[in-house]
């Protein structure tokens, strides 16, 4: 049996490469291997992969992104792909997923628990899942705009009422 070998998660060491400016990519990405392997012999290798991600993560930052035309090009490589959309609907939503995942390591006022996590993502992955069904099966482009709209507008009614309550439901928040 061969031994593993610790590796940090290969997707993120992809996302960082994918962002990075190539004048910085290799000192950096040197710089977060040394730190991923000092953080695997000091905590262990579960934890250092988390903390890899959040390395890699608050490293994605004006100053360390490369050619922002070439990162938002509709014509690259993962949009090209029939289900390019599907790919960005899924990053979009753990994007906004960590957003309040960082917030409640900086403030007590953020206190989201699993349950949170798991509905605000079920109404992002639901709302992006009918937008790009409707971008496939709606052919005008004036329907698309008005069904989307409105797919959008159900979301954000949906998630002020689970948070504040609005219209006074049984799952209104507090």
């Amino acid at each position: 049996m061969k031994p593993t070998e610790d590796k940090p998660p290969k997707l993120f060491v992809k996302f960082f490469r994918w962002f990075c400016n190539t004048d910085f990519q290799e000192e950096i990405e040197g710089d977060l291997f040394e730190s991923y392997k000092n953080y695997s012999e000091r905590f262990g290798k579960k934890k250092a992969k988390w903390l890899f991600i959040k390395e890699v993560l608050f490293l994605f930052r004006p100053a360390i992104i490369g050619n922002i035309n070439q990162l938002m090009n509709i014509n690259s490589t993962i949009m090209s792909s029939k289900n390019g959309r599907l790919i960005a609907i899924m990053a979009t939503m753990m994007g906004l997923l960590i957003i309040p995942l960082i917030a409640m390591q900086f403030s007590k006022e953020v206190n989201w628990s699993i349950f949170d996590f798991v509905v605000m993502g079920a109404l992002l992955l639901s709302t992006g899942l009918l937008c790009e069904l409707v971008l496939r099966k709606v052919k005008t482009t004036r329907n698309r705009i008005i069904i989307c709209g409105a797919v959008v507008f159900i979301f954000l009614l949906v998630w002020a009422e689970l948070a504040v309550g609005i219209f006074g439901t049984a799952f209104a928040g507090t």
